[in-house]
């Protein structure tokens, strides 16, 4: 039964969104789960997040809980506007393993941000206005065990898409990201998924409701992905994955289909990776590609990476149109608390003023 689920995992067409930027930021409002790079089945009931609040005071209720406070501010300069902009998330993380006389059997992880923007030129679609604050959903879900040693788990919830790279590593509330909202529209939705380990291939595969941090059902949206890979414990990996779905967008739905290919392979302390997928934004061929170097100090202090990154369309069976960009950035933890971090995009195509313009991006962000 295992092998034909993992085997069924379709090949999906998986959505994205046309408007880089506003997607761009939505990308970054909506991370990852923290300790994404380790599977669920591998955290146990130990702390990913060491700098979570002394909880001892809960007595029982304390086991296998972890409670911490997560609050950074960001900064963004455009060199093509010429102004600033700046993103504050002020909200918390709890990360529970549910155990019984037999072991575990489900794990809870719930984030939520108070999340101001400040002269955004185009903010994700749940926002009113360039200068707002809504309340944003990362991941709030609960993964039950179904079978033993995660061979199949159902996960009700907030999730992350799990296409890519994405649900390889840890994105969450970080500069770095692999380009997955703005490539497939979305990056985390209210559903359903299947996910666990068989033979040695991981797999998820779930259905959303297809309307990203807010619950809408105007339209009739939906958001069917999947992805299949194998260990990336053991230094390195190969996946696929897909999607398809019509999002919501306020008055209509977009349609997205996509199907993706990631790889990846450990150096020591370096780390090269990429991802490449391809399908349609209604009926315009689309196109996204990433590929990425980066490098850890054996401290674990300080962080590296270099991207090339593209995201095309071709509209009405014309040329291709998008972005094409380079991006070098650096984060550095000096405790369990703290992290800053710095990155530089640089467009490398020439936009409508025949200029190449880039952005520099700073985070502080604060855990305890």
């Amino acid at each position: 039964m295992l092998e034909a689920i993992a085997i069924c995992l379709p090949i999906l067409g998986v959505p994205v969104d046309g408007e880089r930027l506003q997607e761009d930021i939505a990308d970054e409002l909506a991370g990852s789960p923290g300790g994404a790079a380790i599977p669920e089945n591998a955290q146990g009931v130990g702390d990913p997040f060491p700098s979570g609040l002394d909880l001892d005071w809960l007595g029982s209720l304390a086991d296998n809980l972890r409670f911490t406070m997560d609050l950074s501010g960001r900064f963004e300069y455009d060199t093509g506007r010429e102004e600033w902009s700046i993103s504050q998330f002020y909200g918390f993380d709890l990360f529970k393993v549910l155990s019984g006389p037999k072991g575990d059997y489900a794990t809870i992880l719930l984030q939520g941000f108070a999340t101001r923007i400040d002269n955004n030129p185009a903010p994700p679609w749940f926002f009113d206005s360039p200068t707002d604050w809504e309340w944003v959903y990362r991941m709030f879900y609960i993964n039950w065990k179904l079978l033993p040693r995660d061979a199949l788990n159902l996960k009700v919830g907030h999730f992350e898409m799990p296409f890519g790279l994405e649900m390889l590593i840890d994105t969450n509330g970080t500069l770095r990201q692999v380009g997955t909202a703005p490539n497939l529209g979305i990056k985390a939705d209210w559903g359903v998924t299947l996910n666990g380990v068989s033979n040695g291939l991981e797999y998820e595969v779930g259905l959303g409701r297809g309307s990203g941090n807010e619950w809408k059902a105007a339209g009739s949206p939906y958001a069917l992905v999947g992805r299949v890979g194998t260990d990336p414990t053991r230094g390195w990996w190969v996946g696929v994955s897909g999607f398809s779905a019509d999002l919501y967008r306020p008055g209509t739905t977009i349609e997205r289909r996509r199907i993706g290919f990631d790889a990846g392979m450990e150096l020591g302390a370096w780390t090269l990776m990429g991802e490449v997928s391809g399908g349609r934004n209604g009926q315009d061929d689309a196109l996204h590609a990433l590929g990425e170097l980066n490098w850890r100090d054996s401290t674990e202090h300080w962080f590296g990476y270099g991207q090339l990154r593209t995201l095309k369309q071709r509209m009405g069976g014309n040329s291709w149109e998008g972005t094409f960009q380079s991006v070098l950035g650096v984060e550095w933890a000096p405790d369990t608390h703290w992290t800053l971090s710095a990155e530089w995009v640089q467009n490398l195509q020439r936009g409508m003023n025949d200029s190449r313009d880039s952005s520099i991006r700073l985070q502080a962000r604060y855990r305890f």
